[in-house]
């Protein structure tokens, strides 16, 4: 295991407690969503060849960009779309590595971890909002204590 891979794995464990101690529904399937994306990428990946193309790794990162956007949809938060939208520049990358392994290949490798930290920002960043913000605490007024025009 490299360093970067290292110290990847550790951000994982680090945001995920976070997410699952602190944060709230939305960012508890976004973050397992994010860790099962990470857990299966290496399983599916082709070390055969570095240059091969990695037709897996596109369908995991299509299938957690799905996910994502139904996150996205289902909920009034901000961060699923920035997560999202980070998880469409993985695929790009991907796609972009399928068209032609040997002009990308270091920004592919690079632009991927880049882009695994830049997921977890997000779901770190919404733990943090969500959590801080004050109108959530605020107890709804019911139509009838509102007065009415005369």
């Amino acid at each position: 295991m490299t360093l970067v891979q290292l110290v990847n794995a550790a951000a994982l464990v680090l945001v995920s407690a976070i997410a699952f101690w602190r944060g709230r529904a939305p960012e508890r399937v976004g973050m397992a969503i994010v860790a099962v994306a990470f857990l299966v990428t290496p399983l599916v990946e082709r070390r055969d060849s570095w240059l091969a193309p990695q037709i897996g790794i596109l369908v995991v990162d299509v299938a957690t960009m799905a996910a994502l956007i139904s996150l996205a949809a289902a909920y009034s938060r901000y961060w699923p779309i920035w997560a999202s939208a980070f998880q469409a520049v993985a695929v790009l990358t991907d796609l972009a590595f399928v068209i032609d392994p040997r002009a990308v290949y270091r920004a592919y490798y690079f632009g991927n971890f880049s882009i695994g930290f830049l997921l977890l920002g997000a779901i770190l960043g919404g733990v943090v909002i969500e959590r801080e913000r004050p109108f959530r605490r605020l107890p709804r007024r019911s139509p009838r204590s509102t007065p009415r025009p005369v």
